[in-house]
């Protein structure tokens, strides 16, 4: 019998065979197509993810019999897995396999920005054959609605706000500090903790999250650091002075100018009078 009137007979054989599936089909056409190991489905080829999140990066290798699959990182040539076996001492990685699905994923834990980068997939056939995947990191940032050094006169509401850009997913909370002290909502100072969740900005395509934090009416006692702290990016600091009514962020600013002028001037006359007496 021809080889091309066999497959015609195994194709109708499964057609009307009302077990036989549209997958099955397919599987013998891969069958006849590869006789070994082969890369399959390889449409994921960019993958995004957020700093200090986990990433999953996919191979999925068909008929793979005895041969290995090797994660390496291309922008030094570091094998970081063969198998289920990890290569690196970093701890973050880790490759998994699942049998029924031929899927072969790397695993990186807590992504940091230096993980950005072009990944591939290796199957120990000769010649090679492989894939690659890049990762891209995106880093949220941490912005001061307003000035980072703030003077506010005594017995006024002050509200200091913070924004959270460039995130994938708003955080999970915004922490604030009074030097090393955390601010809670029930607080005895009766400070006030806001956070609006959400807000999508158009120009990135992701989220911007405000933080708040609100002083009713400001005392002396308030003046100090206060610190910004969420859960997806970098800390940041205001200091608040509060001042008496009758004085200014301007007279203060003057103020300073002038003591700091008065120091140059000090400085000059004693180094003119030490050279005289030489």
């Amino acid at each position: 019998m021809l080889p091309e009137v066999g497959q015609c007979l195994i194709v109708l054989m499964l057609l009307f065979n009302s077990d036989a599936s549209p997958t099955e089909i397919r599987n013998v056409d891969d069958v006849e197509a590869h006789t070994g190991p082969y890369l399959s489905d390889h449409d994921i080829t960019n993958i995004t993810t957020q700093v200090g999140t986990h990433a999953y990066l996919p191979c999925k290798v068909k008929q793979l019999g005895n041969k290995s699959v090797s994660w390496v990182r291309v922008r030094d040539d570091h094998i970081l897995s063969v198998d289920r076996m990890t290569f690196i001492a970093d701890e973050r990685f880790q490759s998994y396999y699942v049998e029924t699905t031929g899927v072969w994923t790397l695993q990186i834990k807590y992504v940091q920005a230096r993980d950005a980068g072009v990944y591939e997939c290796q199957v120990s056939t000769e010649p090679k054959i492989s894939a690659q995947v890049n990762l891209n990191v995106v880093v949220p940032r941490t912005e001061l609605v307003g000035d980072a050094i703030r003077y506010v006169k005594a017995g006024s509401k002050v509200i200091l706000r913070c924004l959270v850009r460039g995130a994938l997913e708003p955080p999970s909370y915004i922490s604030w500090f009074y030097g090393v002290q955390q601010i809670y909502q029930d607080n005895k100072r009766g400070l006030k903790l806001q956070m609006e969740r959400e807000f999508l900005d158009p120009e990135m395509g992701n989220h911007t999250t405000v933080g708040s934090l609100i002083i009713n009416a400001a005392r002396k006692r308030d003046s100090g650091n206060y610190t910004c702290s969420p859960s997806n990016s970098e800390a940041i600091t205001i200091m608040v002075h509060v001042i008496n009514g009758e004085y200014s962020a301007s007279a203060i600013t003057s103020a300073s100018t002038r003591g700091k002028y008065s120091d140059l001037i000090a400085a000059a006359i004693i180094i003119s009078v030490a050279m005289l007496k030489t």
